[in-house]
């Protein structure tokens, strides 16, 4: 019972972190839209610098919580894991055999969860107050959303 709680536990803040994952990447895309439609638009150059420093910010945390740089079957040698995937092993090693985690084992799982909770609240933190002055920023600027080019 103690090994089902405890691997229970770690999906649930796997599922979160790689939830959060997903969105940064989609929000990103989306700067990435903004700064190249706006880029050259004089009159909103504030509203592209804090687009492009939004991506940086987001792209700190998703680079805190998975190894972004992995491209071949060799990079894990190249590039060290990161907090999901140690607590997705984590999460493997407890799973064998029926045995109840170890001390060390919930200690391990406390403190990635903990360092994980951390950047799922800067993600939270960014999306509810500087997403929200930037969607503003938008609506006040009166900028057209999508934009069709000419043949």
């Amino acid at each position: 019972e103690k090994q089902f709680i405890f691997i229970e536990e770690i999906n649930n803040t796997l599922d979160k972190t790689h939830k959060t994952i997903k969105k940064i990447r989609n929000i990103n895309k989306k700067l990435d839209v903004f700064v190249t439609q706006y880029k050259n638009d004089l009159n909103v150059k504030g509203l592209v610098e804090k687009a492009s420093t939004l991506k940086e910010q987001f792209s700190a945390i998703e680079k805190a919580l998975y190894q972004t740089k992995n491209r071949s079957r060799q990079d894990p040698l190249n590039f060290p894991i990161k907090l999901n995937n140690k607590l997705a092993h984590l999460n493997a090693l407890v799973g064998r055999g029926d045995f109840a985690p170890t001390d060390q084992d919930v200690e391990v799982k406390n403190e990635l969860t903990q360092k994980i909770n951390k950047q799922l609240q800067m993600f939270d933190d960014l999306v509810a107050n500087d997403i929200k002055s930037f969607n503003a920023s938008f609506n006040t600027e009166n900028l057209t959303y999508l934009e069709v080019e000419g043949n």
